[in-house]
């Protein structure tokens, strides 16, 4: 009978023991501060956690904050689980739901992520949410070193080029509403990098979606009477053509496009996008410079496979400039490129009446 008394409370000891090693091993601040060190993250817990020991150590709370201490990462009200088994070299898995992700501006709803953490390797087995109507869902890999290299592929669906600016409160385009979708993209780069992290990003993206650009009732009024001028100012006909050329092939018809996108030094550029519908083709050439928000491409319109119109694309990606070539655009006997887009913004209407208080 004694020694089954000494044996029990020997069993009794032992079992108190390892529970204090592993809360202490295993404690919610610990964990937190590894991870926040490592990270760059602020993690708070709002609710009470839970910790499950058997049959593997589990940990649950319903309402997680996790923020980037520059603010560029928030994700709210969030669901987590983490789990690992007792052997020591086991990895520890995560699942995290959350209503709202955000990352500078731009919100993915509804995320689900599935990830495992091991080796000083943070690997991403699925995350996937909601962007306005459309759909994101990426793996990958992030390793937990001093330079923090990571490697993403995924997929995308019509997601809104539109929104994404906006929420980033990059620009606002109210004209061009644009849709795209990737069905298989990979970018690689390092999250801890002595300049910008975005200076490291590499990556390929093919692409398409659609493009759909409006003009309203008086723009074509404004194009009528342009036509009508043209036996008046014989100057007026390379510019008559060419608004009516991209109102009638292009103005409130849907258009699809599909390309390659390559990101390399701080830069997303494509050797040719093509935009298409059943009145027309054009492409697109150029870069877009994500640091600095600077387009610079160009546009060819094409007739019957014949480039009819070639245009510029560059500035700030709020507010770029459409330029194209033409003595219409002014008094000098050159041909300076001038903006269209300001010509469609400020009116054909207030254009007609300009040239003809000039030619009166």
């Amino acid at each position: 009978m004694k020694k089954i008394v000494i044996t029990f409370f020997t069993i009794l000891v032992v079992a108190i023991l390892i529970v204090f090693i592993l809360r202490d091993r295993f404690s919610t601040n610990i964990i937190i501060n590894n991870i926040e060190e490592q990270t760059g993250l602020k993690i708070e817990l709002v609710n009470n956690g839970f910790w499950n020991f058997y049959p593997n150590i589990n940990y649950s709370n319903s309402n997680v904050i996790i923020v980037q201490k520059n603010n560029s990462l928030s994700i709210q009200n969030a669901d987590i689980q983490i789990n690992k088994s007792y052997w020591p070299l086991s990895p520890v898995f995560l699942n995290l739901n959350s209503p709202t992700i955000t990352y500078k501006g731009m919100e993915i709803r509804n995320a689900i992520l599935q990830a495992k953490y091991a080796n000083k390797t943070f690997h991403i087995l699925n995350l996937n949410g909601n962007i306005v109507d459309g759909n994101l869902q990426l793996e990958g890999k992030i390793e937990l070193d001093d330079k923090q290299p990571f490697m993403i592929r995924g997929k995308f669906k019509n997601i809104s080029l539109n929104t994404l600016l906006n929420q980033s409160q990059l620009a606002t385009w109210e004209r061009i509403n644009i849709k795209l979708s990737s069905s298989n993209f990979t970018i690689s780069g390092r999250g801890n990098d002595d300049q910008s992290w975005e200076n490291s990003l590499s990556g390929e993206i093919p692409i398409n979606g659609s493009i759909y650009f409006t003009t309203s009732d008086e723009e074509r009024f404004g194009a009528a009477l342009l036509s009508l001028l043209v036996e008046k100012i014989p100057d007026l006909k390379s510019i008559s053509q060419s608004i009516n050329f991209l109102l009638s092939t292009y103005a409130n018809i849907p258009s699809s496009l599909n390309g390659t996108l390559m990101i390399n030094n701080g830069l997303i550029s494509t050797k040719e996008i093509l935009v298409t519908n059943k009145k027309g083709k054009s492409s697109l050439k150029g870069s877009y410079n994500f640091i600095e928000n600077i387009i610079d491409g160009k546009i060819f319109f094409y007739d019957q496979n014949t480039t009819f119109l070639e245009a510029s694309l560059q500035g700030k990606i709020e507010n770029p400039k459409i330029l194209v070539a033409g003595k219409v655009f002014s008094d000098q006997e050159e041909q300076p490129m001038q903006d269209i887009k300001q010509l469609f913004e400020k009116g054909l209407n207030s254009f007609i009446e300009k040239l003809l208080n000039i030619n009166e």
